[in-house]
């Protein structure tokens, strides 16, 4: 009998637990909190499934975290889903295509996107408006919170690359 399905079913379930229990705890107030900065977890999750599964599903993933980021942000609900959707595909695919899974190349393409997606964010919800002293922003709260998830992001790499090495074996049997 072919257990491929429930397998995969499993292995995405999961997945998506492993990311909602970080979302609450990356929610939670005061945990892991260094002068106001907290990591964002959900970012590292989800690229890591990109870089571990390939370009669709961390595609979905992609946009899952950033819906799950929207929820607790103060800019137009789907834009941290957008930007988020484009980097984990996009990290999907050089994964396919040019880079293997190593944690080396995780951390470089997860920087990429925290820097994409902080830009993006300081550009469009600060820069643009024109207030005073916005540059305190980037320099005081992204650039910070980004360093500080850089940090903290190999441990959810190595639990989702754990899983899915997991989950390959018992879909070779």
């Amino acid at each position: 009998m072919n257990n491929r399905p429930k397998i995969r079913a499993a292995k995405y379930t999961i997945y998506c637990l492993f990311m909602l229990a970080l979302y609450i705890l990356q929610t939670t107030p005061g945990f892991l909190s260094i002068g106001g900065l907290k990591p964002n977890f959900v970012i590292p999750v989800a690229m890591a499934i990109a870089v571990c599964e390939g370009d669709f599903p961390g595609g979905i993933f992609g946009a899952v975290a950033g819906i799950l980021c929207d929820f607790s942000a103060t800019s137009l609900f789907g834009f941290q889903a957008a930007i988020l959707l484009a980097c984990c595909t996009a990290a999907g695919l050089l994964t396919v295509y040019l880079l293997r899974p190593t944690i080396v190349n995780f951390i470089l393409l997860l920087a990429a996107a925290l820097l994409i997606h902080g830009m993006l964010i300081y550009l469009l919800n600060f820069y643009m408006w024109g207030y005073e002293d916005v540059i305190l922003v980037l320099t005081r709260r992204i650039l910070p919170s980004i360093i500080y998830t850089l940090l903290l992001s190999p441990l959810p790499f190595l639990a989702v690359h754990r899983l899915h090495e997991r989950f390959e074996e018992w879909l070779e049997e």
